[in-house]
């Protein structure tokens, strides 16, 4: 497995960086950069390339998705080549190799320690409702070959047609792919290609992002490098939330969106306004099909940005120019809040961060504590703090806003559902760990900042004090370099170690990168005792022996089963544990499998969807001794009532296999006149 997990790796890195590295030399960007803005127009065109497929016609698979987008990124590239048009128009230093080469190192380091290390395989999975959905979805676009994101779906039959609207499927696509080129099991490609994005894309991007926030510091940028891994929160809880993989990609690519945006806004649109206009499509595009709150985080980065470039333009009329720009970006922002498109998102009843009182959200925020239970980073705090300071000094004031608005965001996510929260957080679904990881995208340069500053302090009052100690030296040299290398060590230590003594309750306390680090191994752990345990999962596996090939089968989705197909490839009739647009047949059958020999009516909805097998993992275990989904109620586990009463005795089903309290049972009440099987 782990031999397949490095090849999917491998499989990965090529997909994101090779297409979007020929698009971008094409673009006359430097080598370094075009590495960087990469995996912007790689996701956007692996992604439109699966939409016009399915249009089309055309089975989606490696060959006809990253062809294509080789193909759609080769040719310009050559064309170019040929004519002499691909010189770049900033020239890369060899200081940029360096540090690209460094911010991918550490997060690459960052990531193994995170996430790759604690895995107990490299087909572990996290057992929580949201990731059966990309489980399932995962495996049905690899079956199915339809990755479109409009219409997106995990294949299953239970719904009514054409229920399934858009859905941001980008990372999905990228799985799909990686998966069919590496022919692995889908799990061990989701999780290579999440290892990629938070060890690679993300850090790299920052770089692109972080140069052009400080294009002349070589001290910026090689802070950076590890302050951009320094938040715990992201990109570590999209892993263990939901997980929302989906949002993991999307700001992922954040950074570099918004130093693809800065570079032509200081560059000059009108002259490139060829490059701006493709670059922004990629971009758009890119993070739309992620998720489209990526972008709603670019609109704030782009507002306090545009409205700092006004006020430097009409520097005679600053008060005017900041007034304009701000009016402008608010009114538009209510507009879009108004809009009937988004209603569904702004207004999504988010209740489950809503646990502190407004003076614990306020500590929470400014301690930097943005996930349940997790330490605070108070030093990290202090840090960013810091780098406000020397923001403001700087007259770079701008900078602090998209972080203060996403740490305020969070704040009111976390105490309170009032109007506030909704023209606040409405974007990104009123979920305060999306905004938390905002926050930690956002705060990264004000780290930088603020450690740079405290560098430069420390090496400046040692060269005073070792002046004053040798004033008649004639050759002073000084040490920041030394500084900046020691106080990164201890700064990474300190910030990165998992655990420690606690001097005053003398136990062992973690971390907030060791708390998370445990959140990640219990969760995918193959040991613990999950809703889809692995006895389960090893059941399913043997059910799947004894049936033919495709055979339906009729299961109980909360009780772990929804994993079966994503998993294991079992074909389920329910992959949701959701009743909402469910289809006659389904509802019929949910409700009443149990009475087949009876009813007429539910006899026909089994025939109708060709239905052959039942699949209970829990059967006759009661709510309070199960071990069920987070989501899981006594009121919505009685939804599936007439699957669950089923048993060995029940007429029309005949035992197949048995466990404990796991069975396999054919159908045999669709038999002419309700045949019982006994």
């Amino acid at each position: 497995m782990w031999i397949s997990f490095l090849a999917c790796i491998i499989l990965c890195a090529i997909v994101l960086y090779v297409p979007g590295y020929l698009l971008f030399r094409n673009l006359a960007f430097s080598t370094p950069r075009s590495i960087a803005f990469a995996p912007i127009a790689s996701t956007a065109i692996i992604s439109i390339v699966a939409i016009v497929n399915e249009k089309i016609g055309i089975f989606s698979a490696g060959s006809t998705v990253f062809g294509p987008t080789l193909v759609l990124c080769f040719i310009p590239y050559l064309i170019a080549k040929l004519i002499g048009h691909a010189k770049a128009t900033d020239r890369a230093t060899s200081w940029d190799w360096k540090f690209l080469a460094c911010y991918a190192a550490f997060g690459i380091l960052i990531c193994v320690y995170m996430f790759i290390k604690p895995l107990d395989g490299a087909d572990s999975f996290y057992c929580r409702a949201d990731n059966a959905t990309h489980l399932n979805m995962v495996r049905y676009f690899v079956e199915s070959g339809q990755w479109s994101s409009i219409g997106a779906t995990t294949g299953t039959i239970a719904f009514i047609p054409g229920s399934a609207g858009f859905y941001p499927s980008a990372w999905h696509d990228l799985a799909a792919l990686v998966c069919t080129l590496a022919s692995s099991d889908p799990i061990v490609a989701i999780n290579a290609t999440n290892a990629v994005i938070c060890g690679l894309v993300y850090p790299t991007s920052m770089w692109a992002f972080l140069t052009c926030l400080f294009p002349k510091s070589k001290l910026h940028i090689a802070v950076g490098a590890v302050a951009s891994m320094s938040v715990a929160c992201f990109p570590w809880t999209f892993l263990i939330k939901g997980p929302l993989v989906s949002n993991l990609l999307s700001y992922a690519l954040l950074p570099a969106v918004l130093a693809l945006f800065m570079h032509y806004i200081k560059a000059g649109i009108g002259v490139h306004w060829k490059g701006t206009l493709f670059s922004g499509i990629l971009a758009v595009a890119a993070l739309a099909l992620s998720q489209p709150n990526g972008l709603f985080c670019a609109y704030i980065f782009a507002a306090a940005y545009i409205t700092h470039r006004s006020m430097k333009r009409f520097s005679r009329n600053k008060v005017l120019a900041f007034a304009l720009s701000a009016v402008v970006f608010i009114i538009l922002w209510f507009v879009l809040l108004q809009l009937p498109f988004f209603a569904e998102v702004v207004n999504f009843p988010n209740t489950g961060g809503l646990t502190l009182t407004p003076v614990e959200s306020f500590i929470a925020s400014v301690t930097f504590e943005f996930y349940v239970g997790q330490p605070p980073q108070t030093i990290l705090a202090i840090v960013a703090f810091v780098g406000c300071v020397v923001a403001i000094k700087k007259h770079r004031v701008w900078l602090i806003f998209p972080a203060v608005y996403m740490v305020i965001a969070y704040g009111v996510s976390r105490c309170t559902d009032e109007y506030l929260r909704n023209v606040l957080c409405g974007f990104w679904y009123n979920d305060p760990w999306r905004l938390a990881d905002a926050a930690a995208i956002f705060l990264v340069p004000l780290i930088t900042m603020g450690l740079s500053a405290i560098i430069v302090a420390i090496a400046k009052s040692y060269d005073e004090r070792k002046a004053s100690k040798r004033p008649n030296a004639t050759h002073k040299q000084s040490s920041l370099r030394v500084v900046t290398a020691v106080l990164l060590v201890v700064f990474t230590c300190y910030n990165f170690f998992p655990s420690y003594h606690n001097l005053v309750t003398h136990k062992r306390e973690w971390s907030p990168f060791g708390f998370m680090r445990d959140r990640i191994a219990r969760e995918y752990s193959t040991t613990r005792d999950h809703v889809y345990s692995t006895k389960e999962k090893d059941f399913v596996n043997r059910a799947m022996e004894m049936i033919p090939d495709g055979s339906l089968v009729i299961n109980s989705p909360e009780d772990g089963s929804l994993f079966a197909y994503g998993v294991n490839g079992i074909n389920t009739y329910f992959r949701h544990p959701t009743t909402g647009s469910l289809t006659d047949d389904a509802n019929m059958i949910r409700e009443g499998l149990d009475t087949i020999a009876e009813s007429e009516e539910v006899r026909r909805a089994v025939k109708d969807v060709s239905a052959e097998y039942v699949l209970l993992l829990d059967q006759g275990v009661p709510y309070d001794e199960g071990k069920w989904l987070l989501q899981t109620t006594e009121d919505s586990l009685k939804q599936w009532d007439g699957i669950n009463r089923i048993t060995d005795e029940t007429p029309g089903f005949e035992t197949v296999l048995s466990d404990g309290d796991m069975r396999l049972y054919k159908i045999t009440g669709t038999d002419d006149g309700g045949a019982s099987g006994e």
